[in-house]
């Protein structure tokens, strides 16, 4: 299902769910057929309770002190494993947690790691859910948390819906309590990583900025932490700068690019808008943030109040997380192909998104230079990979496979390829058989019997010479001329063979 994005926040682009791609053995054409019209069926649902796929890995952990549970998808070491490191996978905007799932579980069997990691996979619903539908034991109890409004209300870090007395839960803070439950879980688990493509890039970004896990690369535990993310729509800048409006030229989409030159919005015809004053609200930017800066149940109110649980001084907030933020060991990956305008849909054309670059390639890029505007000395970490706005090719990736699994990566054919044997090109080869192998076995099948005709004709000839020399050569009397046996194996000559050989 293509979900059309325009929120605050810059989700942008759309949200198109696709199983990952099978690694079992070449399907035939007519299977293949089959798999694709399948696969179009099933596009049509975002989270499903009880779950569509993955019902073993669903699992539920408590938040909010067993007030509700965040569902998710674990894949857990064999029995007698002791895993190390684990994976918790933030899906994209269209709550797809299954997806994301199945494409990381699919990455930890390629690398053939699967005793050494666990990967979690949480979800952010938009509904109802109880922990026994979810989990399958009739007896669990409990009720998931939810977030109905919008995507941009998880994607932000606000609360989820609340019900009773009960204010809700910041997706942020959930992040948090995922992670203390993986750690009490798992205690073999010495690394943690974090990771997200598009939406859950973007969430994992403005998670990573005010969460106070992740300062000098631990948790609050202290266990090693990591955060590698894809390709977000938009980006949380440190300070109010913002790129030079010749750091975001249409024309310039290369991975090479850079931006030198950052400027306060509205202060010189070199600067890009203001955005009517907001364009460093939070969301694109740190203001806001003061306890009582914004309305309550609001976005920026519930980031406030994460944030307060662990920051009490309001003239040092936007100090703090900068200067934790430098500390924090962050991973960015871009698309070397994902520069499509952002102004036609694909990615967040907001005011404050668009005065950070016309595309997610250039975004990212400007940002990889803000970050070193913003905090001297500072040189982030990232790479470029081959393709467009994919979360496969961000899987299968060299920087994602060498931070979670130190190996390399790998080729990925993806679904939709025309470029090497792919779910479509076997979907296109089946229908393609389906349509023309009536016409081609018809054909065979005439040209068989007329050349089985031609052949009895032959033999027929054969014998009957061969029954009159006798007779010339006064033998006696031929006898009974022998059946000839005249049949074919395609069946009985139709209209279609008339040009077989006469008899």
């Amino acid at each position: 299902r293509a979900q059309p994005n325009k929120v605050w926040g810059g989700l942008g682009c759309c949200s198109i769910r696709v199983w990952p791609r099978p690694t079992s053995a070449m399907a035939s054409p007519a299977s293949s057929l089959a798999i694709g019209v399948l696969v179009l069926a099933l596009a049509a649902h975002g989270f499903t309770c009880p779950p569509a796929n993955y019902p073993g890995m669903a699992a539920a952990v408590p938040l909010a002190g067993g007030r509700v549970f965040l569902p998710i998808f674990k894949h857990d070491a064999p029995d007698g494993a002791a895993p190390t490191i684990a994976v918790i996978t933030l899906h994209g905007a269209g709550r797809n947690g299954d997806n994301y799932h199945g494409w990381v579980t699919n990455a930890l069997r390629k690398q053939d790691m699967e005793g050494e990691i666990v990967t979690i996979s949480p979800i952010f619903p938009d509904k109802n859910c109880s922990a026994a539908d979810w989990t399958g034991d009739p007896e669990a109890v409990g009720r998931a948390a939810r977030w109905t409004h919008s995507t941009r209300q998880w994607v932000n870090g606000a609360t989820s819906d609340g019900f009773d007395d009960w204010d809700g839960i910041s997706s942020f803070e959930a992040v948090d309590d995922l992670i203390t439950w993986v750690e009490m879980t798992y205690r073999t688990i010495r690394k943690i990583v974090v990771t997200g493509f598009s939406a859950g890039a973007q969430m994992g970004l403005r998670w990573v900025i005010t969460s106070p896990n992740g300062a000098r690369g631990v948790t609050l535990s202290g266990t090693l932490l990591t955060i590698i993310l894809g390709s977000p729509s938009s980006f949380i800048y440190l300070n109010d700068r913002r790129p030079a409006k010749s750091c975001s030229l249409i024309k310039d989409q290369v991975v090479d690019h850079n931006c030198t030159t950052f400027l306060v919005p509205g202060s010189s015809h070199k600067a890009v808008k203001t955005c009517k004053g907001h364009y460093n609200l939070y969301g694109f930017g740190l203001e806001g943030l003061e306890r009582g800066a914004a309305k309550p149940h609001t976005t920026r109110a519930d980031v406030s109040d994460y944030i307060h649980k662990y920051l009490h001084d309001d003239a040092l907030i936007e100090d703090t997380l900068r200067a934790r933020f430098g500390t924090k060991n962050v991973i960015f990956e871009f698309g070397d192909l994902d520069v499509k305008d952002c102004l036609s849909g694909v990615c967040a054309d907001d005011c404050g998104a668009m005065d950070e670059g016309t595309s997610r390639l250039q975004r990212g890029l400007n940002y990889m230079d803000h970050l070193r505007d913003a905090l001297p000395g500072y040189e982030p970490q990232y790479e470029i990979f081959e393709g467009g706005h994919r979360p496969e090719l961000f899987f299968a990736g060299e920087r994602f496979n060498k931070v979670v699994f130190d190996k390399t990566g790998w080729e990925e054919c993806l679904w939709d390829s025309l470029t090497c044997w792919s779910l479509i090109m076997q979907s296109i080869c089946g229908a393609v058989a389906f349509v023309c192998g009536g016409t081609g076995t018809g054909i065979f099948c005439c040209w068989k019997r007329s050349r089985d005709e031609v052949h009895l004709h032959l033999k027929y000839q054969k014998e009957l010479q061969a029954a009159i020399l006798k007779v010339e050569d006064g033998f006696a009397g031929m006898g009974k001329e022998e059946d000839i046996d005249r049949s074919s194996s395609c069946g009985t000559r139709g209209p279609c063979c008339a040009f077989g050989g006469k008899r």
